[in-house]
């Protein structure tokens, strides 16, 4: 099974994969009339052509890193696409928040990588990243009662 995944996503093309997984597939979710999905690579978690991580020749992957601290950047490269394995670099950004977004969003607009990915994978990262904080630090928004 594994060798056919790899001949198969180097022979058939994205639009003919997507029309094979697009109704069937194990990450898929539905509910309700939606249909999300939790495939590695797949920033939004909806099951479109766009987001999808598993068809698309580019891909990008926000994770939280293992320690608990930092998140993992993983980007697919195009050249790889016989050796799925090596196809996805992992880069690991724990040196702080501000830093985190400001070199997820220059390895995706600098490098000319999927410029439509780009704010999707920022939202990524801050959410993991202020998972991350503790209850001390995180701002508690708190409403107010209305004089009357």
């Amino acid at each position: 099974l594994r060798a056919f995944k790899t001949i198969a996503s180097a022979i058939m093309s994205a639009e003919l994969c997507w029309s094979i997984i697009r109704k069937n597939s194990c990450f898929l979710l539905k509910n309700n009339g939606l249909q999300l999905t939790k495939e590695p690579n797949n920033l939004a978690g909806v099951n479109t052509f766009k987001h999808n991580g598993l068809v698309n020749k580019k891909t990008v992957g926000i994770d939280a890193a293992a320690d608990g601290k930092g998140v993992v950047l993983s980007l697919r490269r195009t050249k790889g696409a016989n050796k799925p394995s090596k196809a996805i670099t992992k880069t690991t950004i724990s040196k702080g928040s501000r830093h985190a977004i400001k070199t997820i969003k220059n390895t995706l607009e600098k490098a000319g990588y999927r410029k439509d990915l780009v704010n999707p994978a920022i939202r990524r990262a801050c959410a993991r990243l202020r998972s991350q904080k503790t209850g001390s630090a995180i701002k508690k928004n708190r409403s107010r009662i209305k004089k009357l």
